[in-house]
């Protein structure tokens, strides 16, 4: 590759985040959430036409060879109008059924579709590499957009210099809006003068027109962009560790649990490396880092049937750790011995939650497990339990102590 085309062409992590988005025709564009948009392609009008697939390949051409707006319009603005993808029709609402006057192919509207996929693209791969970077250089900072007009709250977090993992970026790692320019540069320590503080989110209430939902969104950032697209990929990751994982024999799965519990991303969780507050946990900027989960155990068919779930990987979530972690910080002796207190438990209590008991080295433990409603199975708590809890435990299931 020649020098013209390393800076000519996106770096492979900002291809990736764009090629691994499914598309799918919508009708309104605040019908996805931002989880849903970090995750998938869509342009809105679009359910009914012929033509989601002809902007996708631009809009992708535009993002890998970095092309200029008036060269994507020139190659998609003729295909769109010969498809009738064009100026205001009157269409059907698929929610309502009813015809209204909607605003289809227009310059503005290509301008947007170009400015916000090549921005959060880019914004994804960034996060990428910032992840990959972070031991060297642990901090990011806040710098201002190029454009002339500003906003006046994203200016007030211009110099903002936080670690790479703190929760605030799950919120305001740019682009922050529509046509938002602002943007972050990695740094080894915060600069002089530069303000280490978290910035205060203030929460505005905002309802979703096209689903009727509500939802707290931070003051300054246009509601559906109050999400990091990086870290969302983060959690799919996740997601698909443990798909893999449940495809394998039991045998395979629990030797690659024993090595996932001695990879750094496991003490990252463990540790709450995220500052993950869990007093703070339904807050938008706590939300996304709280989801990220890392495999823990692996569970037997019998207990797995008691909680209704396919899955046989046990998770541990960053919420569930962070919280186990300030409530019982004692828990750092228990998970070297996960998998043996989850196979060999002393006590079993159905519930909501199942509830082990087992005695490790004349320690009492009380672990509770749970599965959310796609069967995802988390270990939801641990701790040092009492011993007259324990010893009624044991009664009430007919054994002695």
């Amino acid at each position: 590759m020649s020098l013209d085309d390393l800076f000519n062409q996106a770096p492979k992590e900002v291809v990736k985040y764009f090629d691994r988005r499914p598309s799918r025709p919508s009708f309104r564009w605040s019908e996805w959430s931002p989880r849903e948009h970090a995750l998938g392609y869509t342009v809105a009008r679009t359910a009914g036409f012929d033509v989601l697939d002809d902007i996708r390949a631009a809009t992708r051409q535009a993002v890998v060879d970095r092309i200029p707006f008036e060269q994507f319009r020139a190659q998609l603005e003729p295909t769109l109008r010969a498809k009738g993808w064009w100026g205001e029709r009157r269409v059907r609402d698929p929610r309502t059924g009813q015809l209204v006057k909607a605003q289809l192919g227009s310059v503005r509207r290509l301008s947007l579709i170009y400015d916000a996929n090549i921005r959060s693209a880019e914004a994804a791969g960034d996060w990428i590499r910032i992840q990959r970077t972070k031991d060297v250089l642990p901090y990011l900072e806040y710098m201002t957009s190029l454009s002339e007009r500003k906003r006046p709250l994203h200016l007030s977090w211009v110099g903002t210099t936080l670690p790479v993992d703190d929760s605030w970026w799950a919120t305001h790692y740019p682009p922050n809006g529509w046509r938002c320019k602002c943007r972050v540069r990695s740094r080894a320590a915060p600069r002089e003068g530069a303000s280490t503080e978290r910035p205060p989110i203030n929460l505005q209430p905002w309802t979703n027109p096209a689903t009727g939902e509500s939802r707290l969104v931070p003051a300054g950032i246009d509601p559906g962009w109050e999400s990091n697209p990086g870290r969302t990929r983060e959690r799919m990751a996740s997601r698909r560790l443990v798909d893999r994982l449940d495809r394998m024999g039991d045998e395979a799965r629990r030797e690659t649990i024993r090595h996932l519990r001695a990879d750094p991303v496991f003490r990252y969780v463990t540790e709450n490396g995220a500052g993950f507050d869990h007093g703070r946990r339904f807050e938008p900027d706590q939300a996304p880092a709280g989801r990220l989960r890392w495999p823990v155990a692996a569970l037997g068919d019998e207990l797995a049937a008691m909680l209704g779930t396919k899955s046989r990987t046990l998770t541990l979530s960053v919420a569930d750790a962070a919280k186990i972690r300030e409530k019982h910080p004692e828990t750092t002796a228990f998970w070297p011995i996960v998998q043996e207190a989850i196979d060999n438990p002393d006590v079993v209590v159905t519930g909501p939650k199942l509830v082990l008991w087992r005695r490790v080295a004349g320690i009492p433990w009380k672990i509770a497990l749970k599965a959310s409603a796609p069967g995802e199975l988390f270990l939801n708590s641990v701790y040092r339990g009492r011993e007259d809890a324990f010893q009624k435990a044991l009664k009430a299931a007919g054994k002695e102590g």
